[in-house]
């Protein structure tokens, strides 16, 4: 991997859950060819908790505000060349489909689509007195563990935190989020834990109050 090489500047999105699920799977196959990123991924591991508690005031603090039409310009160049982009290679990925359904048609195979199960949902144990519920999705990585927090009926609060322990007793924090009026929250984290030594993933609040736990 060299410092222009354009899968590096995707890791940060990777750990805050913002690509698509397309670019997702991109990034996993790439990490599991390439050490140097894996290792940035690792080092990286604690950026959702670390963004999470960082205050609006600190955030803003020595701030250089952009031009105003800075952001309208970079979102509809950006959005041109994803449509370009993807408008190739759904064209690449039909011709792909139709030949090989042909061809296997000349053959006399009748083809049947078949979709690839996904990893199992856990539900969570809330803490007693606290009416939320949940569950949870972990995946094992290379560099690490990523996870998948489906929440309700959380208590008034104001911001979250998710917490990854491992058997030794070493905790991470793996997301942060604020408010959430309706109770409900989907949440995504990474930790640097690998999924074998995982013991529990805990939800608080950001006074530390224990809300619900996934068994690992």
């Amino acid at each position: 991997m060299t410092g222009d090489d354009p899968m590096r500047l995707e890791l940060g999105a990777y750990l805050l859950g913002s690509l698509a699920p397309a670019e997702r799977v991109a990034v996993d196959s790439h990490l599991a060819t390439c050490a140097d990123c894996r290792a940035e991924l690792a080092s990286l591991a604690p950026l959702p908790g670390l963004l999470g508690r960082l205050t609006p005031d600190e955030a803003r603090e020595g701030l250089v505000l952009p031009p105003a039409d800075l952001l309208p310009r970079t979102l509809v160049a950006v959005g041109a060349e994803r449509r370009r982009e993807r408008r190739t290679v759904q064209r690449w990925r039909l011709l792909t489909a139709a030949a090989a359904v042909a061809a296997l048609a000349g053959l006399g195979i009748t083809v049947v689509p078949m979709l690839a199960p996904g990893p199992a949902s856990t539900p969570m144990a809330a803490v007693a007195g606290v009416g939320a519920s949940g569950s949870g999705v972990l995946e094992a990585r290379a560099w690490g563990t990523a996870l998948q927090l489906t929440l309700s009926g959380l208590p008034p609060a104001g911001s979250y935190q998710a917490f990854a322990t491992a058997h030794d007793g070493h905790t991470e924090v793996v997301a942060s989020w604020g408010p959430t009026p309706s109770g409900r929250a989907s949440i995504q984290g990474a930790t640097a834990i690998q999924r074998a030594d995982l013991a529990e993933v805990q939800v608080r609040t950001v006074d530390g109050r224990p809300l619900m736990s996934l068994p690992c």
